[in-house]
């Protein structure tokens, strides 16, 4: 039996993981905010409620989250999309704040998936963990401090178990740059905009060629090579 386990299922990115997979997978273990809100999404698909094994969980409560973990097992993969971006201001005027920014986007992935590791199935097929971090982790901006420091955390934390496991499990790192969820505001060229079913089409893609690091296009790829070469003296003054 073939299952995997969704962490932040009720995202736009997660939907669109689920259609493409719906057919091959026997069995989604989702971990989700929302679990009516899930359940209608996929009424909505028209796809069999009994396919799906739905956890409400809050993302700041990692015990609760470290029990669920623990009454899973083999696991064929993992896709970890949750996150959160905080606003960088009230972080510094509030620690509780910061707290929960970096809870959420490092402390808490790390050890879960920790966790989960264990879960993940010894078969001749090799299990593979897909992780959503952000091209905010890849150089700090004031514009989003605590967000970008615990994507940079959490992709250092990637890269080591990546390491470790080596030829035993397939990390995947994904980078991406603008996704258009419903929250995006940001005004930005469309070639830097991806939408989750085109973002979601990759992380597939990656998962089946075993790729390891995945950007959401070419261009932020090419942006973020340049962005890491300005400079420290130079890249101070920027705003962008």
């Amino acid at each position: 039996m073939k299952r995997v386990l969704i962490y932040g299922g009720s995202s736009l990115i997660s939907i669109e993981l689920i259609k493409i997979l719906y057919q091959e997978i026997d069995k989604f273990v989702v971990f989700c905010r929302n679990k009516d809100l899930f359940s209608k999404k996929m009424a909505d698909l028209e796809f069999d409620n009994n396919k799906f094994d739905t956890r409400e969980v809050d993302l700041e409560n990692l015990k609760e989250n470290l029990e669920m973990a623990g009454t899973i097992d083999n696991l064929q993969g993992i896709y970890w999309i949750a996150g959160y971006n905080g606003d960088t201001e009230e972080e510094f005027l509030n620690s509780d704040k910061c707290k929960k920014n970096i809870n959420i986007n490092f402390l808490h992935p790390a050890i879960i998936i920790n966790k989960l590791i264990g879960s993940l199935c010894k078969n001749n097929n090799v299990p593979y963990i897909v992780v959503v971090t952000s091209v905010a982790g890849l150089r700090g901006r004031s514009k989003n401090i605590f967000y970008g420091s615990a994507k940079s955390a959490l992709i250092s934390y990637l890269s080591g178990i990546r390491q470790k496991y080596n030829n035993k499990i397939n990390v995947i790192t994904v980078i991406p740059g603008y996704i258009s969820t419903i929250d995006f505001k940001i005004n930005a060229p469309s070639f830097l905009i991806s939408t989750p079913a085109e973002l979601a089409k990759k992380i597939i893609n990656a998962v089946i060629k075993k790729k390891e690091i995945v950007y959401s296009n070419i261009w932020w790829r090419i942006a973020m090579l340049i962005v890491k070469l300005i400079p420290e003296k130079i890249f101070k003054k920027l705003d962008f």
